[in-house]
């Protein structure tokens, strides 16, 4: 409850600096009507009074809190539609995305991490440690765009865009996993990377441990020892980071979807960025901090749970 008592001001502070951002940017929250042909100035002056922006910036910021807390995110400028409900309908694709992109990683990065941390200063841990920094230094931009021209173009395995084929919804499991393979391998890698190199590290902590060197002498089998009492205390930290982490999933879709033409809340963002629709904006900035906020709240109640001795006095 403390944490999120501390969370309120702390969000709507966040709401308050990209609100400012936004204001400043060049022409304003009025600047997709400034590139219509034959509008005048008496044009822009009575949207902006209509719209509310030739108030101060602040009397702007806390008209527009007032009706956010209360459900309104505002009407989108080019959709001419509830906020709310335009990012609702693309939030489900990002959710998808996010999750197979989280469970790529941990199907891969957890056997590696531990095959790198029992085979410690071995060929497999120099191959697997030279494997996750090319991981970790690979663009996602890159790596999108390489995956396409890959196995869309030349050996066209795979969609090079979209969630399904175009004006057909009802589409087959498999169907939909093909779509969804490429845009996950992208948006997975450098966590994979990230996760295997951090769970090596945690493993090799406490493989290091008196207790370890104990069940070493009373005989424990290999397998008991890394398993059973290495990994349970290794995976502690490893879970709260992947709690921390999950924001990460959402910027990487920001970039991946607009790749591949995924239909989620990253590509909401980027085409509402180009056609500057603030209160599009706005409602995808708050939603990302509210996803950090949440996921760090979720690492604290995790680490209390799996560590009985931690306790936040």
């Amino acid at each position: 409850m403390k944490r999120i008592l501390q969370a309120v001001p702390l969000l709507v502070g966040i709401s308050l600096v990209a609100f400012i951002l936004l204001q400043l940017t060049p022409g304003g929250p009025t600047a997709a009507y400034r590139g219509i042909a034959n509008i005048r100035g008496e044009d822009l002056a009575r949207i902006e009074a209509d719209l509310g922006f030739d108030q101060p910036m602040f009397v702007q910021y806390f008209n527009w809190l007032g009706r956010f807390v209360q459900g309104d995110w505002g009407i989108s400028f080019v959709a001419r539609r509830p906020v709310f409900g335009l990012i609702m309908e693309r939030l489900p694709a990002t959710l998808l995305l996010m999750a197979s992109g989280i469970i790529v990683s941990l199907l891969i990065a957890v056997p590696l991490g531990l095959l790198a941390a029992i085979k410690r200063d071995t060929w497999v841990d120099h191959t697997l440690t030279f494997a996750s920094f090319v991981g970790l230094s690979i663009p996602v931009f890159w790596l999108g765009l390489m995956l396409i021209i890959i196995f869309s173009v030349w050996l066209g395995w795979f969609p090079s865009g979209g969630m399904v084929p175009p004006g057909e919804e009802g589409v087959g499991i498999l169907t939909r996993i093909r779509y969804l393979t490429l845009p996950t391998v992208a948006v997975s890698m450098v966590s994979l990377s990230f996760f295997t190199r951090y769970l090596r590290a945690s493993m090799i902590e406490t493989m290091d441990e008196e207790y370890m060197r104990f069940n070493k002498a009373r005989g424990l089998p290999p397998t008991r020892r890394y398993m059973k009492h290495a990994f349970r205390n290794a995976g502690i930290p490893f879970v709260t980071v992947i709690a921390i982490h999950i924001p990460e999933f959402l910027v990487g879709a920001l970039v991946v979807e607009t790749i591949f033409t995924w239909p989620g809340t990253g590509r909401l963002f980027f085409d509402s960025a180009i056609r500057f629709d603030y209160p599009v904006l706005m409602g995808v900035l708050v939603l990302g901090s509210l996803m950090v906020l949440v996921s760090n709240l979720l690492a604290d109640v995790l680490y209390a749970k799996l560590d009985p001795r931690v306790r936040f006095d």
